[in-house]
């Protein structure tokens, strides 16, 4: 059954809530997060031992279905405790099942999801403007060793829509714009630095649809997919520009509802000149701080470790 909280449904894959939430507090109590598996996901138990146990016995219902399990479900086979995601959030930021729902809600939050009451049928032109069909992702649906070695999970890529197109041997990233329209699909050979940015697209910003969608308001932001996605991985949330931003670029920012931002191109020139220019852009009216990294290193060249420690520097 489908998790709702405060009026907005949850959406997020499981491993991705707790691997924002693991960073929130540190690694405390969540000292392991499996992988998907069978509608699972098996972690620590928060509730005894502080999460400190030999082998994983807490496991969580990560299956959106007609099923009568409540997405989101933790049931601990060691010590008993059953209770709802948002109970377990709570419980880790030290809290109670309020603080839980808040933070889902805030983070992960879709839409508004509204049973009182049918709205008013809206017709809405067709726009001139042609976009692709998804359905055209399927043909890609395959997880190359080159993303295991870049170090971004089959989960990540799965939510992601990264796959491979054996035709060319490239990586293929697809591209949404602001309203989730796919606008295009890039391309990154496997065997060289070889990038194809494909179809209608005039450099949007990357994944910016996935905050949108889940009404989230700071943004990290990098130069490239990888990188990008890397930050997903890790738990937060982040938007690529294909580079250091362009004018259309800032202008979709500006009106995407983002109150904060933090810039984490690479260690480079052209990293240090794209940020000076991002914040001259971006407009006064939000946050902006900057994640300096290491001379010619970019973030899917850090580990997570290394990154968090540049976070508090």
């Amino acid at each position: 059954m489908e998790l709702v909280i405060n009026k907005k449904l949850i959406t997020t894959p499981i491993p991705i809530i707790l691997n924002t939430l693991k960073n929130e507090i540190d690694g405390k109590y969540l000292k392991y997060i499996g992988p998907e598996k069978n509608g699972d996901v098996a972690i620590t138990c928060p509730w005894h031992k502080e999460g400190n146990e030999n082998r994983p016995s807490c496991h969580i219902f990560s299956r959106r279905d007609d099923s009568s399990i409540y997405y989101g479900t933790c049931h601990c086979f060691t010590c008993g405790k059953k209770a709802p995601l948002y109970t377990l959030v709570g419980y880790c930021l030290g809290g109670d099942d309020e603080l839980g729902k808040e933070w889902l809600a805030e983070r992960f939050g879709d839409y508004f999801y509204q049973t009182e009451e049918l709205l008013p049928e809206i017709v809405i032109d067709k726009p001139t403007k042609e976009y692709l069909d998804n359905s055209i992702l399927s043909a890609f649906n395959y997880y190359h060793p080159y993303l295991q070695q870049r170090g971004l999970s089959k989960e990540v890529c799965q939510y992601f829509q990264v796959g491979y197109d054996k035709d060319n041997d490239c990586i293929t990233f697809p591209v949404w714009d602001e309203n989730n329209h796919l606008v295009g699909i890039t391309r990154r050979s496997v065997q060289s630095k070889k990038f194809i940015l494909e179809g209608n697209a005039d450099k949007p910003v990357y994944l910016l649809n996935y905050l949108k969608n889940m009404n989230i308001t700071l943004a990290y932001v990098v130069e490239s997919q990888i990188n990008c996605l890397t930050l997903w991985q890790w738990g937060y949330p982040a938007v690529a520009l294909f580079g250091t931003g362009s004018k259309k670029q800032y202008d979709i920012l500006k009106r995407s509802g983002i109150r904060s931002y933090v810039l984490c191109f690479d260690g480079d020139d052209a990293g240090r000149k794209g940020a000076k220019r991002f914040i001259d852009n971006i407009g006064s009216d939000v946050f902006v701080s900057v994640i300096k990294l290491p001379e010619g290193k970019d973030v899917n060249d850090l580990t997570i470790e290394e990154f968090k420690k540049l976070l508090v520097i």
